[in-house]
C-alpha cells in the first residue's frame, strides 16, 4: 500500500512538471496568487482578512493534475473517444496569466476592504516569473478600520419616514461598531421588508440609501464615522402609498400556453374569493385555507410569500403566479390579486431498487410505491408503499454463542396527509404559518424475520401535525401513537439469553407502547449559500401516562404492571438531542455534533422497550467501535472481536460527540475526505430495579472515565445526490478494559496491533 502511495505521489509530482512541453514559450500559465498585509496590526482579525483576499483574487490557478490530464489525453481531431472522455470528465482547461483579470482582482480587494470600513485602504501587486508560470503577490495596506458613531434616521412628516422612525429601536447600526457594507444593506432589507408588510406595495430596498461622513471627530486610538439614512424622494407625479387586499381572482387550473383567460372558466364565489374553473380541481374550502389575508386587509409582502408557499405546499401545482393590479377608489388603494394555478400530475407509480447500509451490514431492498396528491379533491395525500430486503449481517454474540446475523425484511405503510390542521370542533388559522400545515396518519407493519435470533413482527399507528412556523422552526407532533411489537420463534441460543437476562428478557417481551411525541427542529443553514450553520433537534417522548391514570381509575392498585388489551403497557419519558455546528470553508467545512440523550422507565415499567434503547458503534456512531459494543465499562465474558456484535448491550443514557474535518481530495473525481473523533458511551440507569452489575450503571462521579474515544480517517464519493462514504476507525480508549489500560497509544505499536482494531465501516450519506 505504502508503495502505491508513492507511486501517486510521484505521479502527481511529475505531472505538474510535464505540462510546459505542451505551451508555446511565449503563454504563461496563472500560477496563483498570495496576499501579504503591511502593518498587520491595522486590520481585525488580519488572518480572516488576508484569507477574504485570496479568496477574491482571479482566476484560480490550474490543479496540476487535471491540467496534465487535459493535454495528454484526447485526439483535437476528434470529439469521441475514450481519450476526449478522460479529458472532458476530468481535465481542466488551462488558465493563463492575464493583466485585466489581475488588475480586476485588485480593484476588487479595494472594494472590500473599502466595505469593511478600511476607506484609506491600498492595494498594490507584482508579478513573479518561474519557467513558464506567474505568480502574482498583492500587497495590502490601511491605516485602520472605521467604527461608526453616530446613526442619525429621517425625521420629516411623511408617512414612510414614521415607519422608519418606528423601526429605529431595532436597528442593526449600533454606535461604535465597526463599519460594514452588509450590515448597512441588512438595515436597508430590514426597513424596505416591513414597509412592504405595512401596505407600502411599491417601497423598494433601493429607496433607502446612506450617507457616510467620515470627517467625523475622530480619538487617537480609532477612526469614526457618521452614519445618515436617506428615504428617496418620490419620482414626479407618484407616492409612497399605503395599499389594501382588494378583490381575489383564482384559476386553479390555468394552462400556461393560454393567451388569454377571459370567458373561458365558469366562475364560483366562496368567501372573498372568485375561483374561476370549468373541472373542480380543488376544493373552494382548501383554497380559502390557503390563501392568506382578506379583503381589505393591509397589504403584507411576508403574507403574500406565505400563500404562494402554501398554494405550492398543497403539491399538486407546478406553477403558482400570483399578480396585482392597482385599483383605487376614492382615497383607499386597492391590489386585485390575480392566482394562476397550473396543475402538475396527481397520481404516481415508483418502484426503487436500493442498496442499504444498516448497523456494519449490507443488504438490498425494493420497494414499489403508489401516490395520489388529491384524494379528496382537498389536496390530501395518500402514499402507498410496499418494500422488500435483505441483509447479510456479520456476527452477534448471543450468550456463548456467535451466530449470523442475516435478516429478511418486508414493511408496508400506509401514509395520510392532509393540509390543515385537523382538529375536532375546533378552526385553526393556519395563515400565520410560514409553509402550509399537514395533519399526518400513519399505518406500519413490519415483519423481520432473523433466522439465527428469532421473528419479530412490529405494527404502529400514528395520528399528528407537521408545520414549519418560519425558514428556520419545524414542529411535528405524534399526538397520538400505538405500537405492538413482539417477537416469535426464538432460537435455543437467544432463549437461554433471555433466561440469563431478565432486563433483556422485559425488554423484549410483547410489548404495548400509547404515547406521544413532540419534535422542535431549528437550522439557519441557507441552501444556495456557502456559510456556517446551527442545526438542534430536540425531542419528547412520552407513553404509558394516560392508560396507567385510566387503570389507576378503573381498576384500583395493583402489585402487577397494568395491562391493556392482555399485553403490559410500557410507561417512560425519553428525552433526546441532537446539537450540531457547521464551520464552512472554500474547500473544507469542520463539522461538530453532539448527541445526549435519556430514557427514563417508571411506575408499569422497570425498563425501556427494548426498540427504545440507545445504542453506540457502527458506520454513523463511534465509528471505531462495533455496533452495539458499549455499555459503560461492562466486559462482555467474550473475546474482543471488531466483527463480533453484542446483542445485549443497550442503554438508557447515551453521551455522544462528534468533530469531523472534511475536505476535498480532487473535486473532478467526486472524491473528499475527512478526518474525525468521536466520544461516547451508553448507560443503565437504576441498578437495583435493572438487575444490572454496576459495571452497566450511570454514574456521575466515573461516566467521564468511560467515555470511549474513537479516532479515524475517510473517503467519500459525493456525486450530488449519492454519497458513498468509507470510514476507517481506531479505538483509542476502550471503557471496557481494566482502568490503567484504557488507552491504547502504547501498545498501537505492537505486531498485529491495527489488523485486530481496524474497523471499517461501508455507508450511504454522511454520518451527519
Amino acid at each position: 500500500m505504502l508503495r502505491v502511495i508513492s507511486y501517486l505521489c510521484l505521479l502527481l509530482v511529475l505531472s505538474s512538471c510535464t505540462v510546459g512541453k505542451y505551451i508555446d514559450d511565449d503563454i504563461r500559465l496563472y500560477g496563483g496568487a498570495s496576499v501579504e498585509l503591511r502593518e498587520p496590526d491595522y486590520f481585525i482579525n488580519a488572518g480572516s482578512v488576508r484569507a477574504d483576499l485570496l479568496d477574491i483574487s482571479q482566476p484560480k490557478k490550474n490543479r496540476g493534475f487535471p491540467l496534465w490530464i487535459h493535454y495528454a489525453f484526447g485526439n483535437p481531431e476528434r470529439e469521441r473517444g475514450f481519450g476526449n472522455f478522460i479529458k472532458r470528465q476530468f481535465g481542466q482547461e488551462p488558465v493563463f496569466y492575464s493583466d485585466d483579470e489581475v488588475e480586476r482582482s485588485k480593484l476588487g480587494m479595494r472594494k472590500f476592504l473599502y466595505d469593511q470600513g478600511y476607506f484609506n485602504a491600498t492595494v498594490e501587486y507584482d508579478s513573479i516569473h518561474r519557467d513558464q508560470r506567474v505568480h502574482v503577490r498583492y500587497v495590502a495596506g490601511t491605516t485602520g478600520r472605521y467604527r461608526m458613531r453616530d446613526v442619525h434616521f429621517p425625521r420629516d412628516s411623511s408617512a414612510m419616514a414614521r415607519v422608519v422612525e418606528n423601526l429605529r429601536q431595532h436597528t442593526e447600526l449600533r454606535s461604535d461598531a465597526y463599519y460594514s457594507l452588509e450590515r448597512l444593506v441588512k438595515e436597508r432589507s430590514r426597513i424596505g421588508t416591513e414597509a412592504r408588510n405595512q401596505g407600502f406595495y411599491h417601497f423598494t430596498d433601493e429607496d433607502i440609501f446612506y450617507f457616510v461622513d467620515t470627517n467625523a471627530v475622530n480619538r487617537t486610538d480609532s477612526l469614526y464615522a457618521d452614519i445618515w439614512l436617506r428615504i428617496r424622494a418620490p419620482r414626479e407625479g407618484e407616492n409612497y402609498k399605503q395599499y389594501r387586499i382588494g378583490h381575489s381572482y383564482i384559476y386553479p387550473n390555468y394552462d400556461l400556453s393560454l393567451n388569454s383567460v377571459e370567458g373561458l372558466f365558469d366562475s364560483t364565489v366562496y368567501g372573498d374569493l372568485r375561483i374561476f374553473q370549468n373541472t373542480q380541481i380543488l376544493k373552494p374550502k382548501t383554497l380559502d385555507e390557503s390563501i392568506t389575508q382578506n379583503y381589505n386587509d393591509i397589504y403584507s409582502e411576508e403574507r403574500q410569500i406565505a400563500t404562494t408557499n402554501h398554494l405550492l405546499d398543497l403539491d399538486i401545482y407546478k406553477f403558482v403566479n400570483l399578480n396585482y393590479r392597482i385599483r383605487e377608489v376614492g382615497d383607499t388603494n386597492y391590489l386585485d390579486r390575480y392566482i394562476y394555478l397550473t396543475p402538475g400530475q396527481v397520481q404516481t407509480i415508483s418502484a426503487e431498487l436500493e442498496a442499504t447500509t444498516r448497523a456494519n451490514t449490507l443488504g438490498m431492498s425494493i420497494k414499489g410505491s403508489y401516490a395520489h396528491k388529491n384524494l379528496f379533491h382537498g389536496a390530501e395525500r395518500l402514499d402507498l408503499s410496499l418494500s422488500t430486503g435483505f441483509e447479510n449481517g456479520g456476527r452477534i454474540q448471543v450468550g456463548d454463542d456467535t451466530l449470523r446475523n442475516n435478516l429478511v425484511e418486508l414493511t408496508a405503510r400506509v401514509d395520510l396527509s392532509i393540509p390543515r390542521f385537523v382538529v375536532p370542533f375546533v378552526r385553526i388559522d393556519q395563515g400565520s404559518t410560514f409553509h402550509i400545515p399537514r395533519t399526518k396518519i400513519g399505518i406500519l407493519a413490519n415483519f423481520q424475520r432473523r433466522r439465527s435470533l428469532f421473528t419479530s413482527r412490529n405494527y404502529k399507528f400514528t395520528f399528528g401535525y407537521d408545520w414549519e412556523e418560519t425558514r428556520e422552526k419545524r414542529h411535528q407532533i405524534d399526538l397520538f401513537s400505538f405500537n405492538i411489537f413482539n417477537i416469535s420463534q426464538k432460537s435455543e441460543p437467544f432463549q437461554r439469553l433471555l433466561d440469563e437476562n431478565t432486563r433483556l428478557e422485559r425488554s423484549l417481551s410483547n410489548l404495548l407502547i400509547l404515547g406521544s411525541t413532540y419534535i422542535y427542529t431549528y437550522t439557519n443553514q441557507e441552501l444556495d449559500k456557502r456559510k456556517d450553520y446551527f442545526f438542534f433537534l430536540g425531542q419528547l417522548e412520552a407513553a404509558g401516562n394516560t392508560s396507567y391514570l385510566a387503570s389507576r381509575m378503573f381498576k384500583g392498585t395493583s402489585p402487577e404492571p397494568y395491562r391493556m388489551f392482555g399485553r403490559q403497557f410500557s410507561q417512560f419519558t425519553k428525552f433526546d438531542f441532537d446539537v450540531r455546528y457547521h464551520w464552512v470553508g472554500r474547500n473544507s467545512s469542520l463539522v461538530t455534533r453532539f448527541v445526549p440523550g435519556i430514557g427514563i422507565p417508571y411506575l408499569n415499567s422497570t425498563s425501556l422497550p427494548y426498540i427504545k434503547q440507545y445504542y453506540l458503534g457502527g458506520a454513523s456512531s463511534m465509528r471505531a467501535f462495533p455496533i452495539r459494543s458499549l455499555l459503560g465499562s461492562y466486559t462482555p465474558d467474550v473475546e474482543n472481536n471488531v466483527a463480533t456484535i453484542s446483542f445485549e448491550q443497550t442503554g438508557e443514557v447515551k453521551l455522544e460527540g462528534n468533530i469531523e474535518y472534511r475536505f476535498d481530495i480532487l473535486s473532478a473525481l467526486y472524491l473528499k475526505g475527512a478526518f474525525f473523533l468521536d466520544v461516547g458511551n451508553t448507560w443503565l440507569l437504576d441498578p437495583q430495579k435493572l438487575e444490572a452489575d454496576r459495571a452497566k450503571v450511570f454514574n456521575t462521579n466515573s461516566f467521564a472515565s468511560e467515555l470511549a474515544f474513537g479516532a479515524g480517517a475517510g473517503v467519500r464519493v459525493d456525486i450530488q445526490y449519492v454519497v458513498l462514504r468509507l470510514d476507517f476507525g481506531v479505538p483509542l480508549k476502550k471503557p471496557f478494559l481494566e482502568v490503567g489500560e484504557r488507552w491504547t497509544f502504547g501498545r498501537m505499536g505492537n505486531r498485529g496491533w491495527f489488523k485486530d482494531n481496524l474497523t471499517l465501516n461501508i455507508a450511504l450519506g454522511y454520518p451527519f
